[in-house]
């Protein structure tokens, strides 16, 4: 009779990880294989840009890339 109870106490034990629920905070509508310029759809963004336009998305992530260089922080 042990010999039974172990294992599958066991299997029951290893199947109960199979049941989670999705923990997530927001049940975000974007895609995850989207393209970061068509990311956030918030009021959150950086003014100057708008999303799904690519140009102003690389002229934003360029005057950011700038401002978090050290050497012309320095300046």
């Amino acid at each position: 009779m042990k010999r039974l109870i172990l294992p599958g106490l066991l299997g029951v034990l290893a199947l109960a990880g199979c049941g989670e629920v999705d923990q997530s905070l927001s049940k975000s509508s974007a895609k995850a294989d989207a393209h970061a310029y068509q990311g956030a759809h918030n009021p959150y963004v950086v003014k100057g840009w708008t999303p799904g336009d690519k140009a102003s998305w690389e002229s934003q992530m360029r005057t950011r890339s700038l401002t978090q260089n050290e050497y012309n922080r320095i300046k």
